[in-house]
């Protein structure tokens, strides 16, 4: 019969108990009494598991794997006890006998496994080498027996065995990774002390992997620090752990100096940490180039209001360009993420030439964020009226097979309009077209904002009737300047016809977008401007009502354009008629579809 755990689940320090029962009735890193660990009066019986067909590993020695082979097959075989089962085997045991045993868990089960490790240590008197101490502390570790370690642990360095620096910094990894953290720094701190272990470099890492990456708070960042000084040679995980957590909380001005450090001893930092770097610096530098706190003293009461940074305090930048660079010497880049994010910031911060000489350096080795790296640099020229720069980056695209982005057709566009070239702007609209780059409302704006300023009247509104026609919504400033210069110029029909089509387009969109109530409310007052839409439109606007069930009402409507036409074509056919009978029944059409409408919403079978 074995003990089991309060949950039922057998553990490492459940059979030890009888044998070491004032040792492990405490936790070897705790003054309390560990309540993992059981007593006797938790002793059941723990039901047979089914053995798993799995390769045993050959030893070396053709005797130790018969040995293996053997005990494996008793144990998976036989529900005797381990002792008697195996009587026969105390003078063959060795620790490669014992390891190539503890390696076929997967045919013997977590229960015997554990049953023959405990056999195994009381019958060597837990003399095993490194490596069997070290394959057991992985074992239990993957199965959060995190007591069952520490009891491990305790034995085997009381039994005058060897801990060894690679088992305890297993039970330090575990431990972080399940976010123990108190318990994995005091093992560190008692290594020495409890176990004969001098730290080595694997542990140290291992320590700075908790404290930097698994611990939260950020309260132990000076103590991983401290942990750091304390190495000899630290290697490139020393340095890159403390990189990361220097700048997981904040620490950035330290993590520079660790990180020039790191480049004098020759070391190469991982790439994982030069992303953590980078990425942060930059986030840093954007943060610092938004908004700055401004106090207003020359009132009753100061107060301080938040206003745009200037650039030049934006200093973070400088770091990330400088670690950017000494990595690249080393042979390594970041991430396309954090490239893209560096190229982002340094435009957005107006360092033009910077961001060029990155984007060339990262050209030929990152393919992966060519392209975008290549339309957000473009974009930067452009807004910061570079032409020449921007003429030749957009060569070296083409040269190269890209083929450029509408956003940037806009941006080239919007450079030149604001610099008054509009030859040049219509060059390159026209190269867009070539290219089969469909223009959007922003290409068309600017040329259209453009032509206003230069008094071009025919240019603006052939455009924007080009505009709208293909569907793009016109922006009302845009809409309201080509307006004022056509009026200006006396251009009255052209006025009219732009503001029937704009009344156009408006009236689908809302039919498109299942707005009856207001689709209605727009065709009215367009009838009562004099506006009668074409018949698309009109197809339109019945077959949204029919989607609804208010075709009535959509029939009523149109049919009052209906009775103009027909009332125009009297007219032009010279037959008599009565207008103030036209405009009777006209007003009379009108308030019998009002008031139908008005019906229908209120018995609220569908709302317009």
């Amino acid at each position: 019969m074995l003990s089991t755990s309060k949950h039922g689940a057998l553990t490492l320090s459940s059979i030890l108990f009888k044998h070491l029962t004032p040792l492990t009735a405490f936790s070897p890193f705790s003054s309390k009494p560990n309540s993992n660990f059981t007593t006797p009066n938790q002793i059941s019986t723990i039901p047979k598991q089914p053995a798993a067909r799995t390769r045993v590993p050959q030893a070396s020695d053709p005797v130790s794997a018969s040995v293996v082979n053997s005990v494996c097959s008793l144990l998976s075989r036989e529900t005797a006890h381990v002792d008697s089962l195996l009587s026969g085997f105390k003078h063959e045991l060795s620790s490669e006998v014992v390891l190539q045993v503890l390696m076929n868990y997967k045919q013997l089960g977590r229960r015997k496994t554990l049953d023959f490790f405990s056999w195994a240590g009381f019958q060597m008197r837990f003399q095993f080498d490194d490596c069997v101490v070290e394959y057991m502390a992985d074992f239990l570790g993957r199965r959060k027996l995190f007591d069952d370690i520490k009891c491990l642990l305790l034995t085997v360095s009381l039994h005058k065995g060897r801990v060894s620096c690679r088992t305890v910094s297993t039970c330090i990894r575990f431990l972080g990774r399940q976010g123990r953290i108190k318990e994995a720094l005091c093992v560190f701190e008692e290594m020495e002390s409890k176990f004969g272990c001098k730290p080595d470099n694997l542990v140290y890492n291992n320590v700075l992997y908790v404290l930097c990456k698994k611990e939260s708070s950020g309260h132990l960042i000076d103590f991983a620090l401290a942990v750091f000084r304390r190495i000899e040679s630290p290697d490139m995980y020393s340095y890159s752990n403390m990189l990361v957590g220097l700048c997981k909380f904040g620490r950035f001005e330290t993590a520079v100096e660790v990180f020039g450090e790191m480049c004098g001893t020759g070391l190469v930092p991982t790439r994982s940490a030069v992303n953590v770097l980078i990425g942060e610096l930059c986030l840093l530098s954007a943060k610092e180039a938004a908004v700055a706190k401004v106090r207003v003293k020359h009132v009753r009461r100061p107060f301080k209001i938040l206003v745009p940074n200037v650039h030049e305090k934006s200093g973070a930048i400088q770091p990330a360009l400088g670690v950017f660079w000494e990595v690249y010497k080393l042979g390594l880049l970041p991430s396309t993420f954090v490239i893209i994010r560096l190229l982002s910031e340094l435009c957005q911060l107006g360092k033009m030439e910077e961001a060029v000489r990155v984007l060339k350096a990262v050209e030929g080795r990152k393919q992966s964020c060519i392209e975008e790296g290549f339309c957000i640099v473009m974009k930067g020229l452009c807004e910061h009226c570079c032409v020449e720069e921007a003429s030749h980056l957009y060569g070296r695209m083409l040269s190269q097979g890209m083929k450029p982005k509408l956003s940037i057709y806009n941006s080239i566009i919007c450079m030149l309009c604001k610099l008054g070239n509009l030859d040049g702007a219509e060059s390159v609209f026209k190269i867009m077209n070539k290219k089969r780059c469909l223009p959007d409302s922003c290409t068309y704006s600017a040329l259209v904002h453009a032509y206003c300023e230069a008094g071009k009247w025919k240019a603006a509104y052939d455009l924007m009737i080009e505009m709208l026609g293909l569907g793009c919504s016109a922006p009302f400033h845009t809409y309201s300047l080509v307006d004022k210069l056509l009026r200006e110029n006396e251009q009255m029909d052209l006025c009219f016809k732009l503001e029937r089509k704009l009344e156009t387009q408006i009236l689908e969109k809302l039919c498109k977008d299942g707005r009856l109530e207001d689709a209605y409310e727009k065709l009215k007052s367009m009838i009562e401007k004099g506006f009668y839409p074409p018949v698309y439109a009109r197809d339109a606007f019945k077959n949204a009502f029919r989607k609804y069930g208010k075709l009535k009402i959509a029939q009523d409507l149109l049919q009052t354009i209906d009775d103009i036409d027909n009332n125009e074509e009297k007219q032009l056919t010279n037959e008599p008629i009565d207008r103030s009978i036209f405009h009777r029944q006209l007003k009379k059409t009108m308030m019998q579809t009002n008031g139908r409408a008005r019906k229908d919403q209120t018995s609220n079978e569908v709302v317009l």
